[in-house]
Formats: structure tokens, C-alpha cells, sequence
């Protein structure tokens, strides 16, 4: 198995941080399914949910400029232990308060906590994978990244429900944060295993805006509005799928949960299989080709159909959509010199949550004063822009060598 001798070839920085990348989308999978839960049974309403949801986005994508500072000034290590210390602080600390101010101070605790993950992660495999290695490493973090984020709903559900038994509602999701603060701590141990470049040079705060101006290239430029159109697009529908499902199909709230979960895991075969399709198709070419195949299957979600079809239109939806995304990663840290991979990981971020943001926002406007359907022809039309976008950049990739 290609991933079998992938993983055997790893060094120990990256063994750690696939460790570290399970467990901090774990603990993300637990604040984002879990938080609403909570507000709701302390009572407050979808709005403030809504609300706090948006803020921890936000903060993730503007938290990422302030973590590549931090990335490049005291260094890899450091910075994942400070962006769990955060995670942990934000998890524990939402279950204590009541006040609007300090449950929102608590959401974006953990949203720059995340940030930082989030903004080292492709500059960090391309520093530690040899260039052979990088697709298939970028994948198998996808994959794990896909693994945690199932495992915190999963588990969390059942946690939840058998403590329900023994204690009310609140107490069991209660019970949930302290298991979600437990594990970031428990992060801190892989990161201690960790080693910084030994070639890294500290920046100051000047040094390390003025590299965002170096990488502000025309093929930079161009992937970062490749960012935003998708992001737009996927804001539109993903987050309201469960709401499509349940108010425009009439599907039950039990079978929205299966169809969901089911989905997921399209991502984690894409994941699986992407290496395959690359050394087939090359980079570009699969980017082009994954996104594209979705479509057809978010059209088809619109349609009157039966379970099963409407199930495996979520599964290859989800898949085909996102299982370019490593892809993605390893072609975005190609474009700039080692140097600058920093502030190139922190720009994707604002760029990719500030559009979701964006997204989100429209499509619930959308979808409550014109249609449930709307906005999924807003997304056809984005994701096509996008992949043209996408494909101009890579041109002379397409027409020559693969």
C-alpha cells in the first residue's frame, strides 16, 4: 500500500503533527456541533448561536495573520502549544460563563487557536515531506483531519446520549467540553516531540508583512480569487444542508444525521484515493477534474428522489468536492519560496473563511426570502467560475507535461 510506505517514511516532526492534527480537529468537531447544543439549553436563541459560530469563522481567518507572526517569531513548536493552551482555555471556559461578552470571548479564544493549526499546516508538511511524498502526505492529513472531525460527532453523540441517562442535557454537553480541554492539553505531548528548522531565522512583526507584499504575484492573486469564489459558494449550501434536508424534503431529523455522517466519510475515501488519481492525471488536471464531476451531483441534490440516490448524491458531492483539497495545498506551496510558505498558509485562511463567511450570510438571506433551491444554482455557477479561474492559472501545466 502507497500510504503504508508513506507513513514508514515520515520523520518524527510529521508523525507528531498528524497526532496533533487529529486531536485539534476532534476538539473542532466537538466546539462546532456542540456549542449550539449548549447555548441552546442555557438559553439562548439561533441567533446568538448563529452568531457565535460566525465569530470563531471569523476569528480563525483573521487569527491566521497574527499566527504566522507567531510561526515565524517563536517558532512551530511553541506556537501549537500556545494555540492549544488557547483551545483548551476557550473549551473549558464556555461551560463557566453565562454572559454573551464572555461566551464570545471564550468562542474566539478558540477560534485563534485553531488558527494556528490551520495556518502551518501546508507550509509545514512541504517543510518536513520530500517533494515525491507531498501529495500523499497532504492527503493522509486530510484524512485525518476528516477521521477527527467524524470521531467528535460520533463519539460525542453517544457520550451525550448515555449520560443523558445519569444527568440532564446540559451536564452530559458539559461533560463533552471537559473531554474536548482534556485532549488539547494532551496535544502538548506530540508537540514536545517536535523539532524547528534548524535553519529557521525569527522575524519581526516588520519583516513578516512585508514578505505578504512579496507574495502578492499574479498566480498568488489568481489562486486567492479561486479561494474566495469557492469559499462564496460552499457558504451558500453546506452549512444549510441539514435544514435543506429536513424543512425542503421533510426527511426526519434522524435520517438528516445519517445522510450527513455518511457524506463525510465521501471525504475520507476521496482523501484515500487522490494519490492514485494524481500520479494518473497530475495535479491540475485532478483538481479540475474532482470539482467539476461534483456538480452534477449538487444539481441532483435539488430534485425529487429517493433516499438511497439522495444519500449517494451527498457521498460523491462531498467527495469529489473536497478530496481535491490536498491537492490544492501542495499546488498553493508551490507558488512562493520556502520563506514566505507562512504568510501564504495565513492569506489562504482569511481568504477561504472570510468567503465562507460571506457565503453563509447570503445563503441564509437567500434561502429565507427566495427559495431553498437558490442558492445551489448560485453555487453551480460560482464553482464554475472557480475551476476556469483555476484552470488558467495552470494553462501551460494542462496543454504540456502533466
Amino acid at each position: 500500500m502507497e500510504t503504508i510506505r508513506v507513513i514508514k517514511k515520515l520523520n518524527r516532526n510529521m508523525k507528531m503533527f498528524l497526532i496533533v492534527n487529529l486531536i485539534e480537529c476532534f476538539v473542532m468537531g466537538v466546539f462546532n456541533t456542540f456549542v449550539g447544543i449548549y447555548l441552546k439549553e442555557i438559553g439562548y436563541g439561533e441567533h446568538f448561536v448563529g452568531y457565535v459560530l460566525s465569530i470563531n469563522t471569523l476569528v480563525i481567518a483573521f487569527g491566521s495573520v497574527f499566527s504566522a507572526y507567531l510561526l515565524e517569531k517563536i517558532g512551530r513548536r511553541y506556537s501549537f502549544m500556545l494555540g492549544f493552551l488557547f483551545t483548551a482555555a476557550g473549551s473549558i471556559g464556555i461551560i463557566f460563563v453565562h454572559s454573551k461578552i464572555l461566551i464570545l470571548f471564550m468562542s474566539v479564544a478558540v477560534g485563534f487557536g485553531l488558527s494556528v493549526r490551520a495556518t502551518a499546516e501546508g507550509m509545514f508538511i512541504t517543510e518536513n515531506t520530500p517533494e515525491e511524498n507531498r501529495v500523499a502526505v497532504f492527503s493522509l492529513s486530510y484524512v485525518i483531519y476528516n477521521l477527527g472531525y467524524v470521531l467528535a460527532t460520533f463519539l460525542g453523540g453517544v457520550i451525550s446520549s448515555y449520560m443523558a441517562h445519569v444527568v440532564d442535557s446540559k451536564t452530559a454537553v458539559q461533560i463533552i467540553f471537559v473531554i474536548s480541554t482534556f485532549m488539547s492539553l494532551i496535544a502538548i505531548i506530540p508537540i514536545a516531540l517536535m523539532k524547528d528548522p534548524k535553519n529557521h531565522v525569527p522575524r519581526d512583526m516588520k519583516g513578516c508583512f512585508k514578505a505578504y507584499k512579496n507574495i502578492m504575484k499574479k498566480n498568488v492573486i489568481a489562486f486567492m480569487i479561486y479561494y474566495g469564489i469557492i469559499g462564496v459558494g460552499a457558504g451558500l449550501v453546506v452549512p444549510f444542508f441539514s435544514i435543506y434536508l429536513k424543512y425542503s424534503m421533510n426527511i426526519s431529523d434522524a435520517v438528516v444525521g445519517s445522510i450527513l455522517s455518511i457524506s463525510q466519510f465521501g471525504c475520507i475515501v476521496g482523501g484515500m484515493i487522490i494519490p492514485f488519481l494524481v500520479s494518473r492525471m497530475g495535479r491540475a488536471r485532478t483538481v479540475i477534474f474532482c470539482q467539476l464531476i461534483s456538480i452534477p451531483f449538487l444539481l441532483s441534490i435539488m430534485f425529487p428522489q429517493g433516499l438511497i440516490m439522495l444519500t449517494i448524491a451527498f457521498f460523491m458531492r462531498n467527495g469529489l468536492m473536497n478530496m481535491a483539497t490536498p491537492v490544492m495545498q501542495n499546488l498553493e506551496m508551490d507558488l512562493i519560496e520556502e520563506d514566505e510558505r507562512t504568510n501564504l498558509s495565513s492569506l489562504a485562511a482569511v481568504v477561504q473563511n472570510l468567503s465562507r463567511a460571506i457565503g453563509i450570510t447570503a445563503g441564509g438571506f437567500i434561502m429565507e426570502h427566495i427559495s431553498y433551491n437558490a442558492p445551489y444554482f448560485v453555487t453551480v455557477v460560482l464553482y464554475v467560475i472557480g475551476v476556469l479561474i483555476f484552470r488558467s492559472i495552470y494553462k501551460s501545466d494542462l496543454i504540456g507535461k502533466k
